[in-house]
């Protein structure tokens, strides 16, 4: 019996005993298919969901490697423009001195890693950062804060939306990453023009008390409450390198792959263990670790952009273009991510030549104005 049909018929299905063969795809007869071929055609033919069980995922993630590869690949093509993949900037606008304790952070004011504390950076030199960004091929701007949360800085936050409008009136994408949001800031930033807001989880559920004592999961998940609602789109993933097992990188994808929508970016970060931090002598991840978590991500959460982060200054050029495959869509550019440092520009134009890769272009809400508007009004007479 043929293990494998490929349908050459624009669209047509064949049927044979326990085989479904549909144009674009590659099926295998029963009792060989990975759990990747079987999600993969699934998610092509009928869209996102939101049912998966982490046992689903986690046999996806364990599909062999190659084999999910291949895989990610399809999902990735059908659901995204498989050249194009998005610049972005992140900087660092106030750094240092958080009264959290992330074992990974050098941010935090709990450990000696040498970085001295600063206040929020001016707006002359934040606008003049994300126009260099702009010119350089950037079409999503970041801006992190070193903070548990934005309480009691009124006065920051409002400088922080000012900073909003302005980057969003150059044409840009942006993000924030200021900790933990009220409701009421949420829409605040939604009005100012905010795409899109960064609030990672980090790891599985049952690994992050390992990692970070002084904020809980579940007021993580409800900062990305408060963001969905306010109408922002919500970029949230985690990072792996943590000292956690397998099942709890399936945990968090199921964490996020269950949430009422999926967030529009997930961020798949690689540990940069820094010295002074609890984790400074954490193994390096190796590339076959993000390429699964990559390619995972995209079969269970098609439509999201899939953010190859932090870390990727470790990675050759062979090995990143094994992530865009898998089906990451977006990289971040500049000389440093927060405090850690990125891959060199010219290196990375040299790599979209090689690879043929395409920037992709900033994406906004259609009707923008009229549907920020609704979404703004509904989310201020929610919060009473």
């Amino acid at each position: 019996m043929l293990t494998v049909i490929r349908s050459i018929l624009g669209g047509q299905k064949l049927r044979r005993p326990g085989i479904l063969v549909q144009q674009h795809c590659w099926y295998s007869a029963p009792g060989s298919a990975s759990a990747a071929a079987i999600e993969a055609d699934r998610s092509i033919r009928e869209g996102p969901r939101r049912d998966w069980t982490r046992q689903e995922i986690n046999n996806v993630y364990n599909s062999p490697l190659l084999d999910l590869i291949f895989h990610g690949a399809q999902v990735h093509r059908h659901a995204h423009n498989f050249r194009e993949v998005q610049q972005c900037t992140l900087l660092s606008i106030k750094t240092g001195g958080c009264s959290e304790d992330c074992s990974y952070c050098p941010q935090s004011n709990r450990y000696k890693t040498g970085l001295k504390a600063q206040k929020l950076m001016a707006k002359e030199s934040v606008l003049e950062a994300a126009q260099k960004a702009k010119e350089a091929g950037s079409t999503r701007f970041c801006m992190g804060a070193a903070w548990r949360d934005t309480t009691g800085r009124k006065t920051n936050f409002n400088q922080i939306l000012e900073y909003v409008k302005e980057i969003r009136d150059m044409g840009m994408e942006v993000c924030c990453t200021l900790g933990m949001l009220e409701k009421q800031q949420a829409v605040e930033l939604k009005k100012a023009g905010l795409t899109a807001y960064n609030h990672n989880l980090d790891t599985s559920r049952e690994h992050y008390p390992n990692v970070i004592t002084t904020r809980t999961y579940d007021e993580r998940l409800q900062t990305l409450e408060f963001v969905r609602e306010a109408g922002i789109n919500v970029c949230s993933g985690g990072i792996i390198g943590l000292g956690e097992a397998d099942e709890d990188r399936v945990g968090l994808l199921h964490t996020l792959a269950t949430l009422p929508s999926h967030p529009e970016s997930v961020p798949i970060n690689a540990l940069l263990a820094v010295k002074g931090t609890p984790l400074e002598d954490q193994k390096p991840v190796e590339i076959w670790e993000m390429i699964r978590m990559i390619a995972t991500a995209r079969i269970v959460m098609p439509k999201a952009m899939v953010r190859l982060s932090a870390g990727r200054v470790r990675f050759s050029m062979p090995e990143q273009a094994l992530c865009f495959l898998a089906g990451a869509n977006s990289i971040f550019t500049g000389e440093k991510l927060l405090t850690t440092p990125n891959n060199d520009f010219d290196a990375d134009q040299l790599m979209f030549k090689v690879l043929g890769l395409i920037p992709k272009e900033p994406t906004f809400p259609e009707d923008e104005d009229s549907l920020d508007a609704e979404k703004c009004d509904e989310a201020v007479s929610s919060s009473g």
